[in-house]
Order: structure tokens, then sequence, then C-alpha cells
């Protein structure tokens, strides 16, 4: 049976990682694309040129498709994952749920109402290796898990992420996400209290370009993680995203497996010492999404680390995370200069 897909948004990841994903399945098809900018719709079209490519969002719900990929900016999440629900449309939303957690909460509102599947775009959950990572620890091949290092840098031109109007939070939603969404698959609960700074924080005119946190899931274990947006022009090989699972018997190592393209890999240490995990073969991890959807579709549940209400209580954490680094940001800073020690900069 065929899947039509519609998607809202003709930018990068539409051209890069969607319709490939679409073209990928036997029976996925690219209903339409939407977007204000005819220039990105020149672009787009040529990967699939049967498709319907508008700037008129009446048009384009009109067409006849069985879901829609709203792949926007993240204030524009909202009303186009709500118009789709009201056409009775499965939806993938992308991450972030939304710029503000009341938007979220309006999201979760009208899919809860609607009673058709709606997914938040988390593409790293469909990834082999953390899945690998997840498998391992579920099984106790590093015992207990007592803590999580991880980093994410990457880097970013000055688009709508930079707008905290458009983009919410800047590289917390962006980045720094992934390691939140992976820690709480590790260690099977949500956080219950954090520590953090971030710089800028609450900057009307622009968002966060780096924060650091630590995620308590009890009065032990804990996520520890940095990430970054820094830099206007950077290559992709200079991005980071690597993490590491610390056991009471083990650890495990994993990298690469935030990216886009479903790579990564995975190392795990136990009492026989360091080793390569078996070789895993990549899924496209956005035809994954669409597989999941139309399975959805056709009567399955939706997974809870998925659903529009996980989607709410990540952005929820997120927040708390830039709120927590706000509330520290007017603590005095110590300063060094020259050859000066520690204790005389004190």
């Amino acid at each position: 049976m065929t899947y039509r897909v519609g998607i809202v948004g003709a930018g990068f990841l539409t051209r890069h990682s969607l319709i490939p994903a679409l073209r990928g399945m036997p029976d996925g098809r690219l209903a339409a694309v939407l977007d204000p900018d005819p220039q990105a719709l020149a672009l787009t079209s040529p990967a699939w040129p049967e498709a319907r490519y508008t700037s008129d969002e009446d048009a384009f719900f009109a067409t006849e498709m069985d879901a829609v990929h709203v792949a926007t900016p993240n204030h524009l999440h909202e009303h186009f994952t709500l118009r789709a629900l009201e056409r009775g449309l499965a939806v993938v939303v992308d991450k972030p749920l939304a710029h503000t957690v009341a938007s979220g909460r309006a999201i979760v509102a009208a899919g809860a109402a609607a009673g058709v599947p709606a997914i938040v775009g988390y593409m790293s959950k469909h990834n082999v290796y953390n899945r690998e990572a997840r498998r391992l620890v579920a099984e106790g091949a590093i015992g207990t898990p007592q803590a999580m290092v991880a980093a994410r840098l990457g880097w970013r031109k000055d688009d709508w992420r930079s707008r905290p109007a458009e983009s919410g939070l800047g590289c917390l939603a962006d980045l720094g996400i992934y390691p939140v969404l992976t820690a709480i698959d590790i260690f099977g609960a949500d956080p219950v209290r954090c520590e953090a700074t971030a710089w800028p924080v609450h900057d009307p005119t622009r968002t966060d370009l780096y924060a650091q946190a630590t995620l308590w899931f009890d009065d032990r274990r804990y996520l520890h993680f940095e990430t970054a947006a820094t830099f206007h022009e950077q290559p992709a090989s200079a991005e980071v995203a690597s993490y590491t699972v610390i056991g009471d018997a083990g650890i495990i190592q994993v990298s690469g497996a935030w990216q886009m393209d479903g790579t990564g890999a995975l190392e795990l240490c136990d009492a026989s010492g360091w080793r390569p995990a078996a070789r895993l073969t990549p899924v496209d991890p956005y035809r994954s999404q669409y597989e999941l959807l139309a399975r959805a579709a056709a009567g399955e549940p939706v997974p809870d680390e998925v659903s529009l209400a996980r989607g709410l209580r990540d952005l929820e954490i997120l927040y708390a995370v830039a709120d927590t680094a706000a509330a520290r940001a007017g603590a005095a800073a110590v300063r060094l200069s020259g050859g000066a020690s520690l204790a005389e900069a004190r």
C-alpha cells in the first residue's frame, strides 16, 4: 500500500535526508512540499518531480496524502502540526517539539483530541549504535549504569536557530537534546534535578551558543554533557558527537551515533578488556521514522519514547536546564590575569 507524505519545509533536511528516505521505502511517495520560498522549492523539486511544490498552504493541504512531516523552524511547529491533525493526517514533527513549552502543550492537546498517529522526529532513536548501547545496558553487559558523559558540539550559520522568537532555545534544543534523550534511555528514568551553565541565557536577541549541565537521575546516577554551536563555518568532520556510559562492571563508548546518516561506532570494555562491538548494519533513521508512522497508521501503538507527550517532557527538561543556567548567570566570575595565582585571583 502506498504511503503518501507531504513535507512542510524545503530546506537542507528535506533535500538531504527526508526525500531520500522516502525514495528508500518501496511504498513511500512524496505527495507535496510546502515552502514560502520559491527558490527553495526550485532546489527541491528535481529530487521528486512528480510531487506538488507550492507556497500555498491551502493547496498543500488539499493534496491527497496520508501523513505530514513538519520540518520547519520551531516556532511554526504548532501551526502546521495542528493543521495536519485537524485534517486527520498522521504527523512527524521535528525535534524539539516546539519553541516554547506552552506551544508544546498545545500540540499534545491537539494530538490527544485528533486520535491519529503523531510522533516527534527523534532520528537518534533509530540509530543502530544507540540501540545497541541500550541493549547492552539492559542485558547487564556493564553492570548497573552509574554515569554518562557526553559531548555534542557543532556549528551553525546565523539562521533562524540564532533567533529566540523562531527557535526558542539554541544549541540546547538543536544539539544538547541528543545526550538528554540517550541518557533517559540508558537510565530508564527522567532526571530529577540539574546543575547548569550556559551562554548567553534568555537573551531576547540571540539563542544559547554553549551549555554544560549535570542531570541527576537519583542520588548516584547522572549525565554530564556539553553542547556548543559556536562556529559559523566549520567542516562536518570537526563535529563531536560521542558519549561514554560507565557501569559498575564495564564501560560503553559510542561515537558518531547522533549524526544524520545513521552511522556510528561502539566499543565495550568489561573484565576481558576493550573490544569493538559486532559490526552493525546502519539504517536510514528518517526512513525508519516513516516506517514507524506507517505501522502506527495501520494500527500499531506509537512507542512512548517518540510520542508527543514524551516530546513535551523532553522540552520541559531542556527549559529546566536553561532556567538553571539563567539562575546562575548573575554569579560573579573568578577572573585570572597575568601571572596571578588562583589564591591571588580570589
